[in-house]
């Protein structure tokens, strides 16, 4: 009976996005999003993210044309928007998931290769979480909502606000919101507020917040510090449980543990809980600007490194190797998974079965067509 119901709510969400993407603006599209949020219970979208990504008044500036194309497909279809069929194409090829969802997810990871494009597609994603998005129905009189982004450092959260006040300031319409700015936020004439800032779980009590994103995860600190991962996430969920708001987290990979490992071993491809996606792709998948041969010399220079920077593999466990601690007085690491040989393991047979592991997955990449770069 439940997955009949379950059936039933799928198909009519279906039938009501394609009436918001076919009317886009108009009195149509203003109903279809209000029966969207009347049936998934999610604020009321103003506009759906694909017109605003497509109208130059809006977004149409902040991630365009062809080289963008990728990180379109995931942020749409972790709105529950309908995808094309060249987006759904890229979607099954980061996601290995058949079907996107047909609502908004709940939690959205994104692992992702260095030089990937990731500040300016979480900062598209901010502008149009904290502009577009009429949270009113999930809060209290007087409660102000905050659109969160917390970064490993104040300097790379400095990076991701620039980006949203390039933005906003690019676009007509939404340059006009912004009522105030300090180092740290952008307060918004709709009364929302887009705080960015450096991660410490210590001053992330008391906001409501709408959503929070989070900015190179995998290097917030480790659970061996003061400041870990974990105690951060733990810290912002209450904020989001009244609104209901997604929890997206866009990083490299950095180790085989800690809140990404965790959520890309439980969720990744069609195994993984419908509403949390993750996605996985390599720096060129989605920045094809990237040249081949920058990667390839990265790779050759450190095969192990190269793979985790630029094509989104997480390292493999490294353990220490008691032949190496007998043989020599300072103790070398090795993977888990090396060869060994009579004189033991060692580390460059281990960093080359790395690169033999991601070859594959790197070559296909590259045999894409280059489109037009705007990245």
């Amino acid at each position: 009976m439940r997955l009949n119901q379950e059936t039933g709510r799928t198909r009519k969400l279906r039938k009501v996005r394609a009436l918001e993407q076919g009317t886009a603006f108009g009195g149509e599209a203003a109903a279809a999003r209000a029966r969207i949020s009347a049936i998934t219970g999610e604020p009321l979208a103003r506009v759906s993210l694909r017109t605003a990504l497509e109208d130059l008044q809006l977004l149409g500036n902040a991630i365009p044309g062809d080289s963008w194309k990728a990180w379109r497909a995931l942020l749409l279809a972790s709105r529950g928007e309908p995808l094309r069929d060249d987006e759904l194409a890229q979607f099954r090829q980061l996601t290995e998931r058949e079907e996107p969802p047909v609502e908004r997810v709940q939690e959205f990871y994104c692992v992702i290769g260095r030089r990937g494009g990731k500040s300016r597609a979480i900062a598209t994603l901010l502008t149009y979480l904290a502009t577009m998005v009429d949270y009113r129905g999930k809060l209290a009189s007087g409660e102000i909502p905050v659109v969160l982004c917390l970064s490993p450092s104040q300097e790379q959260s400095g990076i991701i606000l620039s980006y949203v006040k390039g933005i906003l300031r690019e676009s007509p319409i939404l340059a006009q919101l912004i009522a105030r700015e300090t180092a740290e936020q952008i307060e918004l004439t709709n009364h929302v507020t887009i705080n960015v800032r450096a991660a410490s779980f210590r001053r992330l009590r008391g906001q409501t917040c709408v959503a929070a994103v989070f900015d190179e995860i995998a290097f917030f600190m480790s659970d061996e510090s003061s400041n870990p991962d974990t105690e951060i996430l733990a810290a912002v969920k209450p904020s989001l449980a009244t609104t209901g708001g997604p929890l997206i987290a866009i990083s490299s990979p950095h180790r085989r543990k800690g809140v990404l490992w965790e959520a890309f071993k439980a969720h990744f491809g069609a195994k993984g809980n419908p509403s949390i996606l993750v996605a996985k792709g390599t720096s060129r998948e989605l920045n094809p600007c990237l040249t081949e041969e920058f990667v390839n010399r990265e790779l050759e220079k450190d095969p192990a490194f190269g793979a985790a920077e630029y094509l989104a593999e997480f390292p493999p466990i490294l353990k220490l190797s008691s032949a190496m601690r007998r043989s020599t007085p300072a103790p070398t690491v090795v993977l888990k998974s090396a060869p060994t040989s009579a004189a033991g393991p060692t580390l460059a047979s281990s960093t080359r079965a790395v690169a033999r592991m991601t070859v594959s997955r790197w070559r296909l990449a590259t045999k894409r067509a280059k489109p037009p770069c705007s990245i």
